[in-house]
Formats: C-alpha cells, sequence, structure tokens
C-alpha cells in the first residue's frame, strides 16, 4: 500500500492519480467531475472514478462495475472516513 502524506498544495493528489494510471486503478472522491477536471489539469485520462459515497455502497454489497477486481485509490483518507461513520474520531497511522 502506497501511502502519500504531505503538506497541503504539494501535488499529493497528482501522485495518487498517476498510481492510479499506472495500475488501471479507480480513484475513490468526493467528487468525481471536480476530480477528472483535475486530473485533465495534469494531462491525464483514462482513469476511472467513484464517489465516497458510491464506494461505501459497493462496500456493503451493491454491486459497482467500475470497483469490481481493481485496485482503489483514496483521495482524502480523513475525509471518506468521516463519510463512513461519524464516530470515528482519531485514528493512528504508521509510516515505513
Amino acid at each position: 500500500m502506497v501511502r502519500i502524506i504531505d503538506k497541503k498544495s504539494t501535488g499529493k493528489t497528482g501522485r495518487l492519480l498517476l498510481l492510479a494510471k499506472e495500475n488501471e486503478g479507480v480513484v475513490v472522491c468526493a467528487n468525481p467531475q471536480v476530480m477528472r477536471d483535475h486530473a485533465y489539469r495534469y494531462g491525464l485520462t483514462g482513469i476511472d472514478y467513484v464517489s465516497y459515497e458510491d464506494y461505501i455502497a459497493f462496500l456493503c454489497g451493491h454491486p459497482h462495475e467500475l470497483c469490481i477486481n481493481r485496485k482503489i485509490f483514496i483521495d482524502e483518507l480523513d475525509a471518506f472516513l468521516a463519510l463512513c461513520s461519524k464516530e470515528i474520531c482519531g485514528y493512528t497511522l504508521s509510516t515505513f
């Protein structure tokens, strides 16, 4: 698992998009259209995007053709976790 940890506005999302492109993965994000536009500004096309809500539904058993047998790349993990459950109040993160 690749962890991209850095300050705001340092290119984290761009690096995540490159990884998704290289691995034919799916980017899970708050707003797929905004992320697609962001990728185009980087010159990246051919990446699939799924909203946080759609990915959570997929994890709960609702089929989503873009997520089946694909590598998943989550943009802004904190925002994703907050949407998963309002009860998540903290977590640890180990770097290697």
